[in-house]
């Protein structure tokens, strides 16, 4: 049977949208992060005496193009309470106690992605919309599932300032300034600080990266 150069096409275009709509930016675009291959990353909470709290641990495993390939969390106990694996057209989420989650994340109209989330691939757990600016950076985050709260992220030169958490209603749940402590050569950031100014509550996280 003979195919016909339209209808070629036909399929080509197909394809482009399918890949289209499971795009994403990339984690290193959201994070501000270049040329990683791993990263360890330690959270601590700092107490009022200056002591430092293990909250959590994770490991990151990158592809090329910035997106995460594998990664576990681990609590302060050790024990793994999250993995992410990437597969061709969704995230692979797996936890100790829960069923797995598949995550796909589609590209929408006017810089904004839709990232939900399923277990056993048909109930819904969770979705978000992310809206961008035409640089990557994230604008503002819309819990579209549960909460319906709405993350706000404040920039300065670039940088990441602070993150302001809203409830539907607008009313302001949470504050969270960030800083940059320290970068490293490749000007990755090294040590974060962020404070929560709502309950006054300080955290610093660490990374070891790899190149």
């Amino acid at each position: 049977m003979k195919i016909s150069s339209l209808h070629i096409w036909g399929i080509y275009l197909g394809l482009f949208i399918l890949l289209q709509s499971c795009s994403s930016i990339s984690y290193f675009k959201k994070n501000d992060l270049q040329g990683v291959n791993t990263m360890d990353q330690h959270t601590y909470f700092l107490n009022t005496a200056g002591d430092s709290i293990l909250l959590k641990e994770q490991y990151f495993e990158f592809t090329k193009n910035g997106r995460v390939e594998y990664s576990y969390t681990l609590n302060a106990d050790q024990d793994t309470i999250q993995t992410t694996e990437k597969k061709l057209f969704f995230d692979k989420q797996t936890f100790p106690n829960l069923p797995n989650y598949y995550c796909k994340t589609r590209w929408k109209t006017n810089q904004r992605e839709r990232i939900s989330c399923y277990s056993q691939k048909k109930h819904k757990q969770n979705e978000k919309i992310v809206h961008y600016s035409k640089t990557g950076k994230i604008l503002k985050s819309v819990d579209h599932f549960k909460t319906f709260n709405t993350h706000y992220y404040n920039y300065k030169n670039d940088d990441l300032q602070s993150i302001v958490i809203k409830d539907k209603s607008d009313n302001v749940l949470d504050s969270i300034v960030t800083k940059c402590l320290k970068s490293d050569v490749k000007n990755n950031c090294i040590i974060k600080e962020q404070r929560h100014t709502l309950t006054d509550s300080l955290k610093r996280i660490y990374r070891t990266i790899s190149y």
